[in-house]
């Protein structure tokens, strides 16, 4: 990551304690503090300015609040122009819903060819999964990431959500924008297991708000491939205590060859890569969690599948850089570092690393 951009990450100090990344634009010119903006949202969105805004002042900051299971985004910024291409979405390897409130002005998204007004704290829902273009207003923003995974197959699997708008003077609209609100001016001050159980609560709220009025939402086609490894990885996740879950289970499963499931998982390192990483990140909660204290370690990683509590130990230390036992000890005494896995390597976005490996429960 450039060092135009301050990055400001401070885990589990000032008061906080859940981890926080906190960044503002630096550099010298207009150009130079974009750039910055750019780099560090590039694993989200492509990034550009309007062309009435390109001889103004550039200004942005962001926040935002590592709750375990969820992402809360606290961002202030000139107007800037986000989008995602169709190539893209079936490029990286996000699949979260991303549910954006306006606290000052605005934006438009654009869906099926038509241009949405988002006002001052309506809901947008953006689906990383699907192409977007979103022109944010200069203002202030909240901003929820929730993996699918923890939304119900009704709602998570719906196309029809991607571009929806949840005005703030219904019923819906304003519950769901307050809570996401109140949400970012709590987050502070949660303790870890805090956090967890309130971005579960906040995942079931945002499921019943969304399955409301659901159904008269028009569908855009979504590639069939893309959610044949929305399928997958939902099977694979209810699955993962099971050491049979191998890639040839995988494919007979769903019918499909070995290599073109190798294709489908390539941005995810391989299918086995995924697997293995899917099972390392439900142990870590699993060792962490106050209410499995009571567990042996070695018990929790056979329920997942790792036969062999030597080797478990081992890749456990590999992927997230400490033994289960001091993971364990590092999460009863509030290490905020405990829910994400192991840093990024020097110089990448950790922004990217914490969207990538978002847990799921």
């Amino acid at each position: 990551m450039s060092n135009i951009f301050t990055d400001m990450q401070q885990a589990g100090s000032n008061g906080s304690k859940i981890q926080t990344l906190n960044y503002s634009a630096a550099g010298t010119t207009d150009s130079d503090r974009f750039t910055s903006w750019q780099e560090l949202l590039a694993s989200l969105f492509r990034v550009t300015r309007p062309f009435h805004r390109r001889k103004h002042s550039f200004f942005a900051s962001l926040t935002v609040y590592h709750l375990g299971l969820a992402l809360v985004l606290h961002g202030k910024s000139d107007a800037v122009r986000y989008s995602r291409s169709d190539a893209r979405t079936l490029r990286d390897d996000l699949d979260h819903l991303f549910i954006h409130v306006c606290r000052q002005d605005g934006g438009h998204l654009r869906r099926s060819g038509e241009n949405r007004r988002l006002n001052h704290l309506d809901v947008g829902i953006v689906d990383l999964a699907s192409p977007l273009d979103f022109v944010a207003y200069a203002g202030e923003s909240v901003s929820l990431v929730l993996p699918r995974s923890l939304l119900s197959p009704a709602v998570g699997g719906l196309g029809s959500q991607h571009g929806r708008i949840l005005l703030r003077d219904t019923p819906v609209g304003g519950l769901l924008g307050q809570h996401i609100m109140t949400l970012c001016q709590t987050a502070p001050r949660l303790w870890l297991h805090e956090a967890v159980a309130l971005a579960r609560v906040t995942a079931n709220l945002a499921d019943t708000c969304l399955a409301i009025g659901a159904s008269s939402q028009p569908a855009p086609a979504i590639a069939s491939h893309r959610s044949l490894v929305r399928s997958i990885r939902s099977y694979i996740e209810e699955r993962l205590h099971q050491p049979e879950l191998t890639p040839e289970e995988l494919a007979a499963a769903f019918r499909i060859s070995r290599s073109q499931l190798y294709r489908l998982f390539e941005a995810s390192g391989g299918v086995r890569h995924y697997i293995s990483r899917r099972r390392l990140r439900r142990a870590l909660l699993d060792i962490c969690s106050p209410a499995l204290r009571h567990r042996r370690i070695g018990d929790i990683a056979y329920d997942l599948g790792f036969r062999n509590e030597a080797h478990f130990s081992r890749i456990f230390h590999e992927a997230f850089g400490k033994s289960p036992r001091a993971a364990r000890a590092a999460g009863r005494h509030g290490d905020a570092e405990w829910h994400t896995v192991a840093s990024p390597a020097p110089g990448s976005n950790q922004l990217e690393h914490w969207l990538k490996e978002l847990m799921v429960g």
